[in-house]
């Protein structure tokens, strides 16, 4: 699986809030060694490797804005490293830094 880049405001809304289907948002610092450990366990896992769900990742110190309206948007804390799972354009579960368990993720429905 490969990540999809979320750069636009519209195409969160778009493509993830107002789109069906499952997707995932992963808010990741480069800059952060925790958020490059965590997103590393999460590529790793059999969840990203073989899911046919959409898989968003948000850098967040060039698109802190795009984070800052998610978080709003939600109503969920803005954190780094973290995840976020949208259902039909819902909020059905997040975690964020050593809570990201992609196995946890895949069986939220």
């Amino acid at each position: 699986m490969a990540w999809l880049e979320l750069r636009e405001d519209v195409q969160m809304h778009n493509e993830i809030f107002n789109a069906s289907g499952r997707h995932i948002i992963f808010k990741h610092s480069p800059r952060c060694g925790i958020s490059s450990m965590i997103l590393r366990r999460f590529e790793q896992s059999d969840y990203f490797k073989s899911s046919k769900d959409s898989f968003w990742i948000l850098d967040v110190l060039s698109s802190r804005n795009i984070s800052t309206q998610i978080a709003n948007d939600v109503n969920v804390r803005h954190e780094s490293p973290q995840v976020l799972l949208i259902v039909d354009g819902k909020l059905l579960h997040h975690s964020s830094h050593s809570n990201i368990d992609a196995d946890l993720i895949l069986k939220t429905t």
